[in-house]
């Protein structure tokens, strides 16, 4: 949720409840004690927006949002709210148990967005050109393989484990590059084979910063409660021979490159200004090259299973396959919210899981490192 949409929340809440009757709405509709979220003798305004930021800061301010609509469905600002939010809800009196007019929410089958047309193709345009699938080759021909994203001119991001073998046992590498426009023709007929961009000549240039996986990633834990460690994220951030950003992206099929325009340079994904918020039955889709192939996207509308209580690991239903680690995670506003890791590993897996990008962003700055806006 943005500032505005926060204080549009509160002045709400406000308008109908007040310091006794808020505590009542939380126990009683959210299984929760308002107090054990706020500052206990702040005035009631500074209280309300302590509230919301915790709540939104764990994922539950759809939750919240819900709620309110449940005791006030007829509230157009909370009800527009929810609709730029993409949540919907279905709301009873407790008196009649009869479907209320939320404002036209009702309508709606389920929390799906809409999106306008012309934004949707722009927007996954200028993210797939950042998309590349990272090959490994071993010096003993063995290859591996993974998906990486351009976070500056020369910098891309994946998981720590498609270039562990870079960063513990370089002697063993023969190669490691960067391949972007590996994509299918639009008639399917044809893929281009894309351009493949070494990493920086100087090894010791190569690795930026990085943060090991952790033994769950591997085993996998049935709760997502499980306590993570706050110091593996399972990321790797890595310099390229060049920069990038400038140059144009997408070649015709054919090998003729693209003019280069304004509007046809690479550019590289960049952080949101907010740190958006995880909870059950938000947003998700991944940009990714599955079992090798030429980028793929996988939607997830209402696919997420919220996040843990530290804000480690995000879990969502969106497909994914082996080559697929380190895809970028983006949700219904076409922002990078975190970084896919790992699958459930046993033998009918219930979630895919990635990192929240906001934690690798506190990590890198811990190492004395950023990515630019």
């Amino acid at each position: 949720m943005t500032g505005p949409e926060k204080v549009a929340l509160r002045d709400a809440l406000m308008e109908h409840y007040d310091p006794f009757s808020i505590k009542e709405f939380t126990e009683k509709r959210l299984n929760k004690q308002f107090f054990n979220y706020t500052t206990l003798y702040a005035v009631f305004q500074a209280q309300l927006l302590e509230f919301i930021n915790q709540f939104t800061m764990k994922g539950w301010h759809g939750e919240l949002i819900i709620a309110f609509l449940s005791d006030f469905p007829d509230h157009k600002t909370v009800q527009s709210l929810a609709f730029d939010l993409g949540i919907s809800a279905q709301c009873y009196t407790e008196s009649e148990q009869q479907l209320v007019d939320c404002g036209g929410l009702q309508n709606l089958l389920d929390s799906t967005p809409f999106l306008d047309v012309s934004v949707f193709l722009q927007q996954i345009s200028k993210l797939e050109r950042c998309i590349c699938r990272v090959e490994i080759t071993m010096k003993d021909d063995t290859e591996k393989w993974g998906t990486g994203v351009l976070v500056g001119p020369d910098r891309v991001m994946s998981n720590y484990h498609v270039f562990e073998d870079l960063i513990t046992r370089p002697q063993s590498v023969k190669s490691a590059i960067c391949r972007f426009d590996y994509n299918a023709s639009a008639d399917g007929t044809q893929i281009f084979p894309g351009y493949a961009i070494a990493l920086h000549p100087d090894p010791k240039r190569q690795i930026i910063a990085s943060s090991p996986y952790a033994e769950l990633d591997v085993t996998g834990s049935p709760s997502l409660d499980t306590p993570w460690p706050i110091d593996k994220l399972d990321y790797a951030l890595v310099r390229l021979e060049r920069e990038i950003d400038r140059e144009a992206y997408g070649p015709a099929y054919g090998g003729i490159p693209a003019p280069k325009t304004t509007e046809s340079e690479r550019g590289y994904i960049k952080v949101p200004a907010e740190r958006p918020a995880f909870f059950n039955g938000s947003h998700l889709f991944i940009i990714q090259h599955p079992e090798k192939a030429p980028k793929k996207v996988a939607f997830g509308f209402g696919k997420v299973d919220g996040m843990d209580a530290a804000g480690q690991r995000v879990r969502y239903q969106v497909n994914t396959l082996k080559g697929s680690s380190g895809s970028p995670c983006f949700n219904e506003k076409f922002e990078w919210v975190a970084l896919h890791n790992m699958g459930d590993p046993s033998w009918n897996p219930q979630y895919n899981q990635g990192v929240p990008v906001y934690r690798i962003l506190e990590d890198l700055k811990k190492q004395n490192c950023s990515l630019p806006n």
